[in-house]
């Protein structure tokens, strides 16, 4: 059986948006979904399928709603909920996804038990889109040393509300300014994607705080 050109073209919409189910990110699975959605709106339109074309439009105006709030209002989609320790729930969080923290973070585990750490949900509603750790200087700046993502969340940008452009985590808790220090090369490079500058002994800045005052750097 030869296929039509239409006929191809509303197969691979139909893959498009079955490829979209497979995704673990919530932004790609909307991106795919978006773009087979539209496409499969078009096919509707071409074979004068209406119900077809109207149910995909609006799926792909649903998507495009979706990833505006989590790409574009961060701020009103995303929080940052500092945890009481010990936390039962943070136990649970970091055994669940033990396996993942220990290739992003192969020395978290060694040194979370630092009696001034302190622990941050980031959340999307109520849900819980990863955990940010860390511990304040003398002089009340907040070293950051541990920001992971579940694998759901990880395009959504959360991590440039949290610390980079948005500085949440500053401006919630009262931080004087929010620095870094690097458990991996790939966590170098998530914070260089964030805006993050290395300085010297480990610590990275965000170019957009004034640190007026030194970091303690022996920990």
């Amino acid at each position: 059986m030869q296929l039509s050109g239409v006929e191809i073209f509303g197969y691979c919409a139909s893959a498009l948006i079955a490829f979209s189910l497979t995704r673990d990110s919530i932004v790609r699975l909307r991106w795919y979904n978006l773009f087979g959605a539209s496409s499969f709106c078009i096919y509707g339109i071409i074979i004068g399928a209406s119900p077809v074309a109207f149910l995909n439009g609006f799926i792909a105006i649903t998507n495009v709603v979706y990833l505006r709030k989590m790409l574009m209002q961060a701020e009103q989609h995303f929080s940052v909920l500092e945890v009481s320790m010990p936390s039962n729930y943070v136990d649970f969080f970091l055994d669940y996804h033990r396996q993942d923290i220990e290739f992003h973070f192969p020395r978290f585990f060694k040194k979370m038990q630092q009696k001034d750490r302190r622990f941050y949900f980031m959340m999307e509603n109520t849900e819980v889109a990863g955990l940010l750790s860390g511990y304040p200087d003398e002089n009340n700046n907040f070293i950051v040393d541990f920001d992971f993502v579940i694998p759901a969340y990880r395009d959504c940008r959360i991590g440039h509300f949290v610390l980079g452009q948005g500085q949440r985590l500053k401006k919630q808790f009262g931080y004087g300014n929010v620095f870094a220090k690097a458990d991996s090369l790939k966590h170098e490079n998530y914070l260089v994607q964030l805006g993050f500058s290395p300085e010297k002994n480990g610590i990275w800045f965000y170019p957009q705080s004034k640190h007026s005052a030194e970091v303690d750097k022996t920990k």
